[in-house]
C-alpha cells in the first residue's frame, strides 16, 4: 500500500487504520509524562510544616478504651539521627514510673531485646497455621517513658513526592533501634491531599477517604473514619503523629472489625504491616510476612484485626503492606520481604533522643 497517498488538495493522507495507532501513542505518551512527573520523579516539597504544640487538652470525643484525656507536656524532640545512649536520664518521661521495671538503667542489648532508661524493646518471631496454611509473623512490643521515642522519618528525611528509600536505609539514617513501613504519604502526586503529622509537625491535615491513625503527645492513640476526623481538631488536641494509610482494624471498643473502609483486592491474603496501642507508652509493631507457601501465606484484612485484638490491644491501625511490608532491628532486616521488598517514602521508628 502506498502511504504517500494525497487528496485532490495535495494534503497528506493517513490510511484510516493508522489513525487509531497513533492516537494511542499520543494518549500513551501523555499518560507515561504525567506519571513521571507525578509518581516517579522525585519532589522535594518546599514545606517547613507548622509546629504542634504538646500542651494542648486532648478533649476528643471519639475515645477508644485506655485513653487518658489529660496530655503531658513534652519538649520538641531532637531528631538529629544521633544516638545519645550516653547521655540518657534515668527516671525522666512521664511514663517512666508507670513501667519502670520494663527499664534498665544502663543499656542493654540482646539478639531479640533493646532496653535502656526509657525505652524497651522486645522482638519475636511468631507462627499460626501450618503446612500451606502456615503464617509467620513478627510482634514488636514496645513500652516507653515518653512520647519522644516514638518518631516517624521521611525518605532523605525530605518531605516531597516520590522521594524513596528501603526501610533498611531509613532506619541506619535515622539511627532508629527498631522501624517498620509507614504509610507511604509521599506515593500522592497531590501535596495538599491526605494528612501528614510527623514529629509533632503538621504538613497536611486535609479531607481523605481513607482512615487516619493520630498519636497523640499524651501517648494516645486514636483511629478515625473519614466523617469523623477534623485535622484543625486534632492539631489542636495536640497530635504527634498523623498517617493516612489504613483501614483501622478494631472499633472503639476494641474488637475486631467485620468491614473495613479499604479496596476490595486489599482485603485479600497479603503480607502487611501495622501498629497497635496498648495504654499510653505501651505500643507494639505486628509485621506479616506473605506470599510465600509453606513459610507465611499473609493475613487477609479480618485475619489482621483479629490478630490485634488477641494481642490485647485496644486500637490498631493498617499501614502498607505487600512488597513495602518490611521490620528492621538494629540496622538488620527482621523479616523475609517478598521479592526483596521495595523502596518506600517514611517509616515508624522506635529511637533515643538527647535529654
Amino acid at each position: 500500500m502506498d502511504f504517500r497517498r494525497s487528496n485532490n488538495q495535495g494534503k497528506f493522507l493517513f490510511p484510516a487504520w493508522l489513525l487509531p495507532i497513533l492516537d494511542i501513542l499520543l494518549i500513551g505518551s501523555i499518560l507515561l509524562t504525567h506519571a513521571y512527573f507525578h509518581h516517579v520523579r522525585p519532589t522535594a516539597y518546599e514545606i517547613e510544616g507548622k509546629p504542634i504544640s504538646g500542651n494542648n487538652t486532648h478533649t476528643d470525643t471519639h475515645t477508644q478504651p485506655g485513653i487518658d484525656p489529660d496530655p503531658d507536656p513534652n519538649p520538641d524532640p531532637d531528631t538529629n539521627g544521633e544516638k545519645y545512649e550516653d547521655q540518657i536520664t534515668w527516671g525522666s518521661g512521664p511514663w517512666f514510673t508507670k513501667y519502670r521495671d520494663k527499664f534498665t538503667e544502663t543499656v542493654q542489648t540482646t539478639e531479640n531485646g533493646y532496653t535502656s532508661p526509657g525505652i524497651s524493646i522486645t522482638v519475636e518471631k511468631r507462627t499460626m497455621g501450618k503446612g500451606s496454611g502456615l503464617v509467620t509473623y513478627y510482634v514488636a512490643d514496645i513500652y516507653m517513658a515518653d512520647i519522644e521515642y516514638f518518631q516517624s522519618y521521611f525518605a532523605k528525611n525530605k518531605y516531597g513526592s516520590g522521594i524513596r528509600q528501603t526501610v533498611l536505609e531509613m532506619d541506619t539514617d535515622s539511627g532508629a533501634l527498631l522501624a517498620m513501613t509507614g504509610d507511604y504519604y509521599g506515593n500522592s502526586s497531590d501535596k495538599n491531599h491526605g494528612v501528614v503529622i510527623r514529629n509533632g509537625i503538621l504538613y497536611r491535615a486535609n479531607h481523605t477517604e481513607a482512615d487516619v491513625c493520630i498519636l497523640y503527645y499524651n501517648g494516645t492513640m486514636v483511629t478515625y473514619s473519614p466523617n469523623t476526623f477534623d485535622g484543625d481538631v486534632v492539631a489542636a488536641n495536640g497530635a504527634w503523629q498523623g498517617w493516612a494509610f489504613g483501614p483501622r482494624l478494631l472499633d472503639d471498643n476494641g474488637k475486631a472489625m467485620k468491614t473495613f473502609n479499604t479496596a476490595d483486592n486489599l482485603l485479600g491474603r497479603h503480607p502487611r504491616s501495622g501498629v497497635g496501642y496498648y495504654e499510653p507508652g505501651h505500643y507494639c509493631f505486628v509485621l506479616v510476612d506473605g506470599r510465600k507457601t509453606g513459610y507465611s501465606r499473609g493475613l487477609s484484612m479480618k485475619e489482621f484485626s483479629q490478630l490485634f485484638q488477641d494481642l490485647g490491644c485496644v486500637a490498631a491501625y493498617n499501614l502498607d503492606g505487600g512488597k513495602s511490608a518490611v521490620m528492621t532491628y538494629h540496622d538488620k532486616v527482621v523479616n523475609q520481604p517478598v521479592g526483596g521488598g521495595r523502596s518506600v517514602s517514611d517509616c515508624l521508628i522506635i529511637t533515643e533522643v538527647k535529654k
